[in-house]
This record gives C-alpha cells, structure tokens and sequence, in this order.
C-alpha cells in the first residue's frame, strides 16, 4: 500500500515536471518568435532616453509589426500607448490603448484606465470615453477609485458652465511667458517671481519632472527675463547649478542660504521600463546646496536626505525659517501614488531628519503634489480627493505644524477646471498664480489669478443641482466635511440646496410610473415657483444598477418623459431638455433592503432578497432662471 502511494506521487512529480518542461519550452519558443521584434524594442527604449522620440516611437512601431505572440502584442501595445501619453500625443496613443484592451485587457490597472479616459477626452473624443468609462464604473476596483470618480463627473459636466453670478477670481493666461513647451512651476527668490519652462517635447503624467529645463524671471524689466527690456541678451536664472540638476521645481529658502533642487537619474542604454503610471525608467532625487557667504558661492551639491532607491522624491518647498521642507514621492509605506512628507533640519547634526508621511488628512491612493505654504495654509495638488477630474487645487489648515482635521478645501472654478491644475504660489491673498493644462494644445500654461471686487454681491445660485454648482464653483466641495481619517469617496450628487428651482421626485424599483407622493411634491413645487420666471427646464432621470446598462437608459429616460409629460399637462410652456443619465450608484451607507421575485425558482413568492436604492431611481428637474 506505501509502495503504491510512493509510486502515486513519483508519477504525479513527473507529471508536474513534464508539465513545467512543456511550459518552460512553450516560453522559449515564443521568445525566439518574437526575438526580432525585442531587439528592435531595444533600439527604440535606447532612443527613447535620448530623448530622440520620433525616432523611438518609429522604432515602436516597426516593432509591432514584427511581434508573433499575443502576449508581447499586448505588452507592447500598451507600453507604446503609455510612451504616447508622456509625448501628450493623445490621437497617437488611443489606437495601441485599443489593440491592448482587446488583446489583454488584464494588463491594465485603474491608473491605465484613467490615463485612456484621459487621452480621449483630451482629444475631443468624449462620446467613446463616456461609453469606456460606463464600462468599467462598476466593477470595485473603479468605484473605490476617486480619480476615476472625478473623471465621471468631468465627462458629465465639462459641456459649459452655466451662469452662477460672480466668480471669487478672475484668472487670465500669461501669454507673454507661455511656449507651446511646458511652463509648469512658479517660485519666488528674494522678491522677485521665477517659473521653469522645458524645452522638452517629454511630459511626466506625474508632474513630478521635465527635461531640459530653464527658469526665467517674470518680470520683464529683470536681466533674468526671456522678455527683458534691458540691452543685451536675456540670460536663465541659476547659471550655478548644474544643467543635470535643473529637472523640475526647485526651493531657495527665504535668506538664500539653502537650495534645494531635482536630479534625474537614468542610465543611457538601459531599457525602458514601465509602470501603471508610465515611464519608470526616470528616478528623480532631491539635491541640496548651501551659499557661503565668504567664498561667495554654493557648495557642491549632495542628496538633501536620506531618500530610498527605487523611489523618486520631487516638488522641495522649503519654509519654518528654513528648517522644514515639503516635499512629494511615492516611496514605499505610502497611502500611495506619490504623497507629500516633510522633514525637518536638525541643529545638532547639522542635516535634515528622516520624511515624516503628513497622514491620510493630506495623501490618499491617488497622487498629491506640489505643497506650498501660505500664511497657515498647506496649499497642495490632487487627483485622489474628491474634485472636478485630473489635478486640482487644494488647501488645509496648517498650524504649529500640524494638520487641522477637517479643514480640507477645495479651490472653485476658476482656479480648479475639470482638466489639470496642479500648482499654485499665492502672491498674497488676493492673487497668485496658477499652472494648467486646461488649453489642452499648449501642456502646461502659467495663469495669473486675483480677486474680484465684486466677488459676494451676486453669488446667486439658479437652476443647478449641487454638482452643477459644485462644477462651475459655486459651491466649495470638500470644505468643512468632517473627519478625514480615511480618503473621502463620493459617487452620487445629494441635494442640499434649498432653492425654489430645484427638485428631486423618486420612483419604485424598475418603474416610471409617478407615485402620489411625488405627484404631491411635484404640486408644491410649482405652488411655489414663479413660472414665468422660468426660462428653461433641465429634466434628468436615473436608474439604480440592477439590469443591463441599456435597459436602464431606457428607463431613466422614461422616467423623465413621465415628469416632463406631466409639467406639460399642468401648462407649463418653458422649453425643456429631457435626458436620461443611466444607471448610476449609490453609498453603501444609504442602501435599502427590498424583496426581489427569482423567477429561476419557478415560484410566485417573493423569496429573494437584494440591496437597492431609492436615491437612484429618481428624476431631477432644474429651472433655469430667467
């Protein structure tokens, strides 16, 4: 009987090996299929890193058509998709996002979905982005995803904005500065305003560096500006660092005592390797330098910290009288993505201590850049918290260095658009400066911001749902929400506003039919509105996500014939667009337990149950205000 089992299992390890052998075998065939193809990959990655990417991206390409296998097909396709999106060449990148998510649809993550949303919405293609975008919004990995949320709302509300009164800032592109390159920090030195531009066609998604980088002066009367009024020629700023260390945003510390700036380090010939995020072949590091005041020059430059391999660290702002630094990087023991530390200068040692993470308050799973400090504000970028889509502009309490728990504020539009805004340095509390890629064909542009005197007088809010106004800026998203222990997550607008154009009428589990009780509320409404005050009728309607997507379209879009129909029978004569939005989702706090018929029982009693919601199955109806 032992003999027997032994036996068993010697023919079971053969059987294993055989299998692992067959496998092995398989692997190395594929390989020599596509060998070809890889060598040229190479050739591509190496030009790639030079920074010769018309060449590259030939190369790329010329591989494709030598690939054999599926596997490398796809591989190579989204990497190919992802160099794209670094070269901001959305129309280029969207063909290979395609090949990929047909050809391996598992190689993509949440950030690669974001980034395809992104390149087709960049590119005017809303209409296929909404239909993606619909795919994928139930599955769980997207809906606990806030960039992905906040690319749902930009898909939804970035058709116009409608008239909300006075904006708080009035903002204008500086046309003067701007290049058809990228513009993508401002800082101060002394008393006088800087910003970088790169003359490099290369664009990091994460914003964390740039090629080739300059930095001039903004004011055009300074020796330092590429607009100089004086003879002569212009010159950069900061002739004294190295040209391999003026990769990004820098610091000088208030006295011009300290500087710390970026370092890209990447060896040439190496491969180009890839992340979720796109190009991780580029490490960067911070870098710190001190003036001596008797040599009358800076010391040679050193790592500003400890900082780990295999991380990148950007984004320095130094600040507390030159003993702390801000920072961002997305090293290990994050909330992740990159998220924004500080460290502090220690006398005694006479170097900077070790990051210390500022906590969920601040960082999310998202990416959160660019800190500033301002009076006691920690002013910062995001596209993990709630927002308009991509990178907004955010502040939150900072005092006697700590973070105020429920402070975090969401700047309005203008300041935050449903596009990229990832920078801000506040000139004093009333202006600043604010960079963008909201004019998608110029990357990232520098805009001055300063307050409207007019600001609070005519802030009236008029036939909006709250995301209508929360997406035009009329309403401050994330002020004031409670504690923020954990990433806030939202997935449907709720109601708050008390306005005599607003209002909500909800429906039974898959019906469009209206219920007595929102017949009622419909009575009231127009009792309490002045309908000749009523330019316009906004009518859309929702389904909750049980059923298929079209299914659901359908309904939704019955249920506000059905308001729509009934409005018109009361007399109402006011033009209205009626649409139905879908099926959309709810928070888990707000679920409801109803009955639920399983006809695959063969049987006429209610004997299974399900989770719905009565916040989905709903019409909403704006009144435009004359």
């Amino acid at each position: 009987m032992i003999n027997r089992k032994i036996r068993m299992r010697f023919l079971s390890l053969c059987c294993l090996v055989a299998l692992s052998f067959n496998a092995y075998a398989q692997d190395v065939r594929q390989d020599k299929l596509d060998n070809k193809a890889r060598k040229i990959e190479v050739k591509a990655d190496r030009k790639f890193v030079e920074q010769d990417f018309d060449k590259a991206m030939k190369l790329y390409e010329s591989a494709l058509k030598e690939v054999k296998t599926d596997t490398y097909t796809a591989i190579l396709h989204l990497k190919a998709a992802r160099l794209y999106l670094t070269l901001l060449d959305y129309v280029s990148a969207i063909p290979h996002y395609d090949a990929a998510i047909v050809s391996n649809e598992n190689l993509f993550t949440s950030v690669d979905i974001c980034n395809y949303l992104d390149a087709l919405r960049y590119s005017g293609e809303k209409l296929k982005a909404i239909r993606i975008a619909r795919e994928y919004a139930y599955r769980d990995v997207y809906r606990k995803d806030q960039r992905y949320l906040n690319i749902l709302h930009a898909l939804n509300y970035e058709d116009g904005f409608l008239p909300v009164g006075t904006p708080e800032f009035n903002i204008q592109k500086l046309d003067k500065f701007n290049t058809p390159y990228s513009e993508f920090w401002v800082g101060k030195m002394k008393n006088e305003y800087f910003y970088a531009t790169s003359n490099s066609r290369f664009h990091d998604p994460n914003k964390k560096f740039y090629h080739r980088t300059r930095y001039y002066s903004l004011d055009e009367n300074s020796e330092y500006s590429i607009n100089s009024t004086k003879k002569g020629k212009s010159k950069p700023l900061l002739h004294m660092i190295p040209v391999d260390l003026q990769n990004g945003p820098l610091s000088f510390s208030d006295d011009m005592s300290k500087m710390i700036v970026t370092e890209v380090a990447y060896d040439k010939g190496e491969s180009v390797e890839m992340s979720s995020g796109g190009v991780n072949t580029y490490k960067t590091k911070l870098c710190y330098s001190e003036y001596n005041k008797n040599r009358k020059g800076w010391s040679a430059f050193r790592a500003a910290f400890p900082q780990k391999e295999g991380a990148s660290y950007a984004h320095p702002f130094i600040f507390n009288r030159n003993r702390s630094v801000l920072f961002s990087s997305d090293m290990d023991g994050g909330y992740g993505g990159y998220d924004i530390y500080i460290v502090h200068w220690d006398e005694k040692l006479q170097s900077w201590g070790d990051p210390i993470n500022l906590g969920a308050q601040v960082n999310t799973e998202g990416d959160e850049i660019s800190p500033a400090i301002f009076n006691d504000m920690l002013v910062f970028s995001s596209n993990g918290h709630v927002g308009f889509g991509g990178y907004d502009i955010y502040g939150i309490s900072y005092e006697n260095g700590k973070i105020i728990d429920g402070s975090l504020t969401h700047f309005d539009y203008p300041i935050n658009t449903v596009l990229n805004d990832f920078s801000m340095l506040r000139i004093d509390k009333d202006r600043g400066y604010v960079v963008s890629d909201r004019q998608r064909f110029n990357k990232d542009d520098i805009f001055y911001f300063e307050r409207n005197r007019n600001f609070g007088r005519e802030n009236l809010i008029y036939g909006m749902s709250e995301v209508d106004a929360i997406t035009n800026g009329a309403i401050v998203l994330v002020n004031n929400e409670g504690s923020f222990n954990k990433p806030r997550r939202e997935s449907v607008p709720v109601f708050s506003l008390e306005s005599e154009s607003l209002l909500s009428v909800y429906f039974d589990f898959d019906k469009s039919v209206l219920l007595p009780s929102a017949i009622q509320e419909l009575r009231m409404w127009l009792a309490g509105t002045d309908l000749n005050n009523i330019e316009s009728l906004i009518i859309d309607g929702y389904a909750d996500e049980m059923g298929t997507e079209a299914y659901n379209y359908d309904l939704s879009k019955r249920r506000a014939e059905v308001v729509a129909q009934w409005l018109s029978q009361q007399g109402i004569k006011a033009r209205a667009r009626v649409t139905g939005k879908g099926q959309i989702f709810v928070n888990n706090d707000s679920l409801l337990e109803v009955p639920f018929y399983d006809d695959t029982r063969n049987t006429s009693i209610w004997n299974h149950r399900i989770w719905m919601n009565r916040k989905a199955r709903r019409v909403d109806i704006k009144a435009v205000i004359k």
